[in-house]
Parts: structure tokens; C-alpha cells; sequence
């Protein structure tokens, strides 16, 4: 089923045609599910994947799922030294715990972390780390105080 004119990328359906199998078996097969597949349904999945070039939609994953291993860090500017160490910190965790960082900078504007945490939320991050300097009566606290709560 190789077609080097295909535009969008193979789904999960394509490796299931492929390799003769239910989506269902194919998910689980692919997905380490702890369910049972037959060891050759589960041969002929990986082959199929392979031969297909499948890679997983994260973004259906993280929906069915709830969550993904995707870690939001939010940082005031990444050329300061201070939030670069951090950086570097919550890079080495997650890599540790098989997680991939995703990184933005609120250039220390209040509006803007709440802007940005509000947009990963809908991304499904295992968690969102802000990196940021308070001040006193900052008008924009009680709203990023409100965002968490809806992840």
C-alpha cells in the first residue's frame, strides 16, 4: 500500500487495513495495551507500521487519554540565566520520566501567562510549570489562579 503520492499522513485505520486487523486490534497493539493480541496479529501490526511509516497521533492520544507526556513549561525570558537553569532542570526530569517539554516565553507580561496557560490546557499537559516573578497586586493573579483548576 506504499503510495509515495499520499499528502496526509497514514492513520491508524491504513495499518489496520494493512496488516488484515480491527482498529481495535491495531490500537492495542501499537499502544501496549495491557488487553490481549495474538502474537502474529500483533507481528503484523508492527510490520504494517513500519512498511506505512505510521507514527501516533499524540494530539488523539492525549484527548482519549486525558493527559499526554507533554510537560508545559512557561518561562519570563529565556536568555536570563536564571530561567535558563530552570529550564534545564524541568528538561532533565522530564527526560527522566519519558516526557517532552514544551516551552514558551511570557516575556514577563502577567496577560500573557494567562493567555498561554490557558492555551496548553487544551494541549492536555501532564502539568504546566510557570517560571515566573510575582508582584504585589498584580491584576492578572486571580485569573491564572482560576486555570489550573480546569485541567
Amino acid at each position: 500500500m506504499t503510495d509515495s503520492t499520499r499528502t496526509s499522513p497514514v492513520t491508524l485505520h491504513d495499518v489496520a487495513r494493512e496488516a488484515g486487523v480491527s482498529l481495535a486490534t491495531a490500537s492495542r497493539s501499537l499502544n501496549g495495551s495491557t488487553r490481549n493480541v495474538k502474537a502474529a496479529n500483533r507481528e503484523r501490526v508492527l510490520e504494517a507500521a513500519q512498511r506505512l511509516g505510521y507514527s501516533a497521533n499524540a494530539s488523539a492520544q492525549a484527548v482519549a487519554r486525558g493527559t499526554s507526556t507533554t510537560v508545559a513549561l512557561l518561562v519570563g525570558d529565556i536568555s536570563d540565566p536564571y530561567f535558563s537553569s530552570i529550564a534545564a532542570g524541568v528538561v532533565g526530569a522530564a527526560e527522566d520520566n519519558h516526557l517532552i517539554v514544551t516551552m514558551a516565553e511570557t516575556r514577563r507580561d502577567p496577560e500573557r501567562e494567562v493567555e498561554l496557560v490557558r492555551t496548553l490546557r487544551g494541549q492536555r499537559p501532564r502539568a504546566i510549570i510557570l517560571a515566573a516573578s510575582r508582584r504585589a497586586a498584580d491584576p492578572h493573579a486571580e485569573a491564572l489562579h482560576r486555570e489550573p483548576h480546569h485541567l
